[in-house]
């Protein structure tokens, strides 16, 4: 009977989840290169040369051409194919591992800027849709990897300070990228396409990004300060692992969050058309360089305001929802009402016009305030998870439901349809997106505490009953 018992217990431990966190039990020395500094370091170098680029081109309005219509479709197909990608994203993960599924990921953002070059010199359509597949393949496999990282390695207390150090790469990428736009395409006044000789410089450094990407440590490599490692997900069969990452799709907490998690990116297109079809080439240079340096700035304050512990996890959830909230519905409020002025006036502005200032800031508090709802959506899902396996699929589900949203909107900015449906129906997201995702944000710090347990705050009463998390197992 002992030894029967003592087998159960033997095969109830073995089917245990991985820990996310596990002390180490050796006194082997504080590497440098396997802190999490480096690894965010070396998947925000990622970020840089492969979304970062894209980002650039894309701020520039529909890539940098001069009509929107043809890069749309191809974007409807990159994103129609990222959305299975970014589903299965941890599948791929849980097989060949982080760091080759980064390196994969990042290669398809080249050939991406190569088509985008080819249509702008020559004309050629064709690889416009073959580009963009090859990057929807691949980047789907990159997002669910950048989350998964950006949300397991660093420790909870510090995680949206590391979230904002990532995206700071990320919009540095943009940064030089639009300062790049602007060198080449000082002179353009008119409506129109970029310069050529711009897309031949984001092809060279996209094509460093999967090297940068082999810089990465294996998660049980990597090292926090406080002496712990970092390890993800035990080994298990593809087909269970996919089942397992849609079961979360059908969480009710998820089940809530998607119209936040499709709001956050069908903006994109709509916001990338009405550059291209509004502003001149000058202009929409000068923007992709000044939208990216206001991106670094807020998700800066929103970084330091989420790990802010004067305020409980609690409160800097709610207030940080409501405030990101308030400021997205005033910034659409504005873009509905823009909109039916340039939908009757057709304007071509140029920052030497009188009316350049109103239509151009709007543009920059639309990208302000999708990077400010981009990075609370990561920083939100950290705290969903009830186990670690549960954090690299919960960013594999919400980076594919923003690619499907992504991809429904790219589909609409494809067609002659009037501009102003597409801000219509954002301001529809919004209005699901802020009743709905409330429901889950005032539960974080309460029920929603991570797979860590996170709870920086506690009561009395939580000193007499145990923490947060204990009562929870319980």
């Amino acid at each position: 009977m002992a030894e029967a018992i003592k087998r159960l217990s033997i095969t109830e431990e073995q089917q245990q989840p991985a820990p996310l966190s596990v002390a180490v039990d050796d006194d082997s020395p504080y590497r440098w290169f396997r802190g999490v500094l480096f690894q965010a370091t070396v998947v925000g170098l990622c970020a840089f040369a492969a979304p970062g680029l894209w980002n650039a081109m894309q701020s520039v309005g529909a890539g940098g051409q001069q009509s929107p219509y043809l890069v749309m479709a191809g974007n409807s197909v990159l994103f129609t194919l990222m959305t299975f990608t970014c589903l299965s994203g941890s599948v791929l993960i849980n097989h060949v591992g982080m760091r080759h599924t980064m390196a994969l990921g990042t290669t398809g953002y080249a050939l991406y800027s190569a088509a985008l070059y080819q249509n702008n010199r020559y004309g050629t359509q064709w690889f416009i849709y073959l580009g963009s597949a090859a990057c929807g393949i691949t980047a789907g496999f990159f997002w669910a990897a950048e989350g998964a990282i950006m949300l397991s390695y660093p420790p909870p207390e510090s995680r949206s300070r590391y979230l904002a150090y990532w995206l700071a790469y990320r919009n540095s990428g943009a940064i030089l990228g639009g300062a790049i736009n602007l060198a080449f395409n000082y002179s353009g006044k008119k409506l129109g396409k970029l310069d050529w000789k711009t897309y031949i410089v984001f092809v060279v450094l996209q094509c460093l990004a999967p090297a940068v990407a082999m810089l990465l440590s294996n998660p049980e490599k990597v090292q926090r300060k406080n002496g712990t490692k970092v390890k993800l997900m035990p080994k298990i069969p593809a087909k269970v692992e996919f089942a397992e990452t849609l079961k979360l799709l059908l969480r009710k907490e998820m089940l809530l969050l998607i119209p936040y998690f499709c709001y956050v990116t069908w903006s994109l297109p709509y916001i990338g058309s009405y550059m291209s079809l509004y502003f001149s080439v000058r202009s929409r240079a000068l923007t992709s360089l000044a939208t990216a340096l206001a991106q670094v700035l807020a998700t800066g304050i929103l970084g330091s305001f989420l790990d802010w512990e004067l305020l409980t996890l609690n409160q800097r959830a709610r207030f940080g929802f409501l405030g990101i909230m308030v400021l997205s519905g005033g910034v659409w409020v504005w873009a509905v009402v823009i909109q039916y002025k340039y939908q009757r006036s057709r304007p071509a502005l140029d920052w030497t016009d009188s009316q350049f200032g109103e239509g151009w800031a709007l543009y920059v508090f639309q990208q302000v305030e999708f990077a400010l709802t981009y990075n609370y959506g990561y920083w939100l899902i950290g705290f969903l998870a009830k186990r670690p396996v549960e954090v690299v699929r919960y960013s594999s589900v919400a980076r594919g439901v923003e690619a499907a949203g992504q991809c429904i909107a790219s589909g609409i900015s494809s067609t002659k349809a009037a501009p102003i449906v597409s801000a219509g129906l954002i301001m529809a997201w919004w209005g699901i997106a802020l009743p709905a995702g409330f429901l889950v944000v005032c539960k974080v710090g309460i029920e929603h505490v991570g797979a860590e347990g996170y709870v920086p705050e506690k009561t009395p009463a939580d000193d007499e009953a145990g923490s947060v998390a204990d009562r929870i197992k319980k």
